[in-house]
């Protein structure tokens, strides 16, 4: 940058002496010396020169730069010399985000843009044009960052009867964070508000309310950001916070209920199954030995009374026999 400068001086310097003061008049105007656009959203700046007929590229020289407050080093956000462009010169930040719109420049419009604002590209950015002279002016731009989405949590305390109401929520720059009821009683003095920068360089910032509470009261914390003179908030009911508690005791209560139910039933059927296969399972021999031999009772009959028949047929054979002999 500053070796841009020297030169332009130079340049300036030399025009006066050799009195050509139709380079003396060549200047860079801008229509709009303040930008501010919204984080993540597109923007557009330009300077504008004399073009004194039709546009001869092969003369122009643009060159757009970047310089945030607090840093000595500036960004080279877009080159043009001699009509091409200079990528490699292009810092990596600004690689495939920045662009001169080519088409514009015929009109002798220098329009820079930039796609997806980062909250570091704000700065003094300088355009400074080469054509038939040389003459530069500075253009600032401002990133905001709305606090635009609230994250909620709330955690129970059961040993104290207490709730913790956590907001959460980014942007830029660095927002108060208030809590009230809904009687409008500031309760900010009770809240741990804490705060980390993202990659992004946006502010994490993360409020805490501990509180016991009251069936018939609202509460909300709101996003304070001063620089953009907007609020963001979120609010919670205590009645349907503690209507979601009763709901999902009722919830859990009409789970077990039946879940215990079915488990009796199926212990039931279980053990009425078992008694059945082991009274099945105590008969079987009886029952096979019945179908293997059905007639054993009988032949059992038979070999007794056989059994009986000759005894009785030997008892009279020896009476008889005795008989005989007695005669």
């Amino acid at each position: 940058m500053f070796q841009i400068l020297t030169m332009l001086l130079v340049e300036i310097q030399l025009s006066v002496v050799s009195g050509k003061t139709e380079t003396a008049l060549f200047t860079v105007e801008v229509p709009q010396q303040l930008y501010v656009v919204e984080y993540g959203n597109n923007v557009t700046m330009e300077c504008r020169f004399p073009v004194n007929g039709s546009l001869n590229l092969e003369l122009l020289t643009v060159v757009w730069e970047q310089k945030r407050q607090g840093q000595l080093k500036s960004k080279e956000v877009y080159t043009l010399r001699n009509g091409k462009a200079l990528p490699p010169s292009q810092d990596h930040d600004y690689i495939g985000r920045a662009a001169l719109l080519h088409s514009e420049l015929k009109l002798g419009r220098a329009v820079l843009q930039i796609t997806r604002v980062k909250i570091t590209d704000a700065g003094s950015y300088l355009c400074l044009i080469e054509y038939q002279g040389v003459d530069y002016k500075y253009i600032t731009l401002e990133v905001k960052a709305s606090y635009k989405r609230i994250n909620t949590q709330v955690i129970r305390i059961p040993a104290e009867d207490k709730f913790v109401f956590i907001c959460q929520s980014e942007g830029f720059p660095l927002a108060e964070v208030f809590w009230r009821n809904e009687k409008n009683f500031n309760l900010s003095g009770s809240a741990n508000t804490t705060y980390t920068l993202t990659a992004d360089s946006l502010y994490n910032v993360t409020s805490t309310l501990m509180f016991k509470p009251n069936m018939s009261e609202n509460y909300s914390c709101v996003f304070w950001n001063k620089e953009l003179s907007r609020e963001t908030s979120a609010h919670i009911s205590t009645l349907a916070l503690m209507s979601r508690q009763h709901s999902g005791q009722k919830s859990l209560i009409l789970f077990i209920v039946p879940t215990c139910v079915t488990v009796a039933v199926l212990s039931s059927a279980l053990i009425i199954f078992q008694k059945r296969k082991s009274s099945k399972d105590g008969h079987p021999k009886k029952d096979r030995k019945r179908k293997l031999n059905p007639n054993l009772k009988d032949e059992n009959r038979d070999d007794l009374n056989s059994q009986t028949e000759a005894l009785y047929l030997s008892t009279i054979t020896a009476s008889r026999d005795s008989g005989s002999v007695g005669l």
